[in-house]
């Protein structure tokens, strides 16, 4: 059975106001390729399917319609589960139409899928005799309970066998699991919780079957990103990796943003990451996707598919406005997200900005950096300005324009102190 496993879509997210649908429209049609060229029989999305709770109208159509094409009419089997931005009632909402296309959609830890995707007598006694290649054969469930689901996957001899664990928070297990404040007996607990619920659904792998767990958790070790807002480092909801189930032939993770391995996990496990770079800290990252082989009883074979859809994201310094200007206008250089930092002896025009905006569309940020900003001595006489001193000169570094007056009036009367307040905390 040939697996694929991806995780961290995020449909919806804008960078800065500049929509990213476009770009997960590519990606989705690179995967629907990928998936044809591997001849996947499986695919698990490990949550993190959209952006927020309440995603643009867009980004739900374009989640509908991919399923439709990633299982192929039911052909391919689909399981998808519920991340920590996923709303868990929104992304089930659609099940009772999914399983009848062999897509499978859990929100909740510990959610027991309904049986009612069986196909009916007959073609039980077709699967029970090993024979899987009928038309019209679909996925479906052939058994499950909370946290688990056993299904038949068409084209393949063996079933697959998947503990299902969406994204654990307290909240969704509807469970306190620690009394103490502490936070490193909070993280004990939670550790612990979270071994438990994956050890009784993989009391239901067969040495026939192939076992998988799909998940959206921190793994102890992991490297994040600055696209994770919610990753909780160092706090309570962290899994050490001996918490996964050591007779699982691969562990499918999603929530870190960094395709990688896990350290120190018993069995094979990976982040498959997010298939578009989402912050300027993940512009050294190789987007993927992972595919899994499993033949019960033989080594577990896993290999990457680059992705090549998506706008890069580059970080660009510059000795002068000039070298920017020039680089921002070249052809060559337009298809990026751009966060651009450049030397200038004084804070750039309005005019000079409005020409870098017209020559590159996709600049999100400017930095200018001043001279002496980066001078220990002038990061000392910072002390000895006024706030309205420092005010402007933020904005200038930041935004590489100086502050109209009625800005810095503004700032002023919402900080509540004024021009050279020493009272002030900021």
């Amino acid at each position: 059975m040939r697996i694929l496993h991806t995780s961290d879509w995020h449909l919806g997210r804008t960078l800065e106001g500049h929509s990213r649908i476009p770009e997960q429209v590519e990606f989705l049609d690179e995967l629907c390729d990928i998936l044809d060229e591997e001849k996947i029989d499986l695919v698990l999305i490990a949550g993190d399917v959209y952006d927020t709770y309440n995603p643009p109208a867009g980004a739900e159509q374009l989640f509908f319609s991919a399923l439709e094409r990633l299982s192929a009419n039911g052909r391919r089997a689909v399981v998808a589960i519920a991340g920590n931005h996923d709303s868990p009632d929104r992304l089930k909402a659609a099940q009772p139409l999914a399983s009848k296309q062999g897509i499978f959609l859990l929100g909740f830890p510990g959610e027991d899928l309904p049986q009612k995707t069986n196909p009916g007598p007959a073609l039980n006694e077709v699967a029970a005799a090993g024979q899987f290649s009928f038309p019209g054969e679909q996925a479906y469930i052939v058994q499950g309970g909370p946290g688990w689901l056993e299904i038949a996957v068409p084209g393949c001899r063996e079933h697959a066998v998947l503990v299902t664990l969406p994204y654990p928070s307290e909240q969704r297990l509807n469970q306190v699991l620690s009394d103490s404040l502490e936070e490193q007996a909070m993280q004990k607990a939670y550790s612990e919780r979270v071994a438990l619920a994956l050890a009784q659904g993989a009391a239901f792998f067969r040495e026939d079957t192939v076992n998988l767990v799909v998940s959206h958790l921190y793994v102890l070790g992991g490297h994040t990103s600055d696209s994770e807002r919610d990753i909780q480092l160092g706090g309570a909801y962290v899994v050490e990796p001996a918490a996964l189930p050591a007779n699982a032939h691969y562990v499918a993770l999603g929530h870190l943003h960094r395709p990688q391995r896990v350290g120190g996990s018993p069995v094979p496990c990976r982040y498959s990451g997010s298939p578009l770079c989402y912050s300027f800290s993940e512009t050294d990252q190789q987007k993927e996707v992972v595919v899994v082989e499993v033949t019960p009883g033989q080594d577990v074979k896993i290999w990457s598919r680059k992705l090549t859809s998506g706008k890069p994201m580059l970080l660009k310094r510059f000795k002068s406005y000039q070298e920017a200007y020039e680089w921002c206008a070249a052809p060559e250089n337009k298809e990026a997200w751009v966060y651009l930092e450049i030397e200038s002896p004084e804070p750039l025009s309005g005019v000079e900005l409005d020409q870098l905006n017209k020559a590159h569309p996709g600049i999100i940020f400017r930095r200018v950096i001043l001279p002496g900003s980066s001078n220990r001595e002038e990061g000392e006489r910072l002390s000895q300005l006024s706030l309205e001193e420092k005010f402007r000169m933020f904005v200038a570094r930041e935004t590489g324009n100086a502050p109209d007056d009625e800005l810095v009036t503004l700032f002023l009367e919402l900080a509540g102190g004024g021009e050279g307040d020493e009272t002030n905390p900021s």
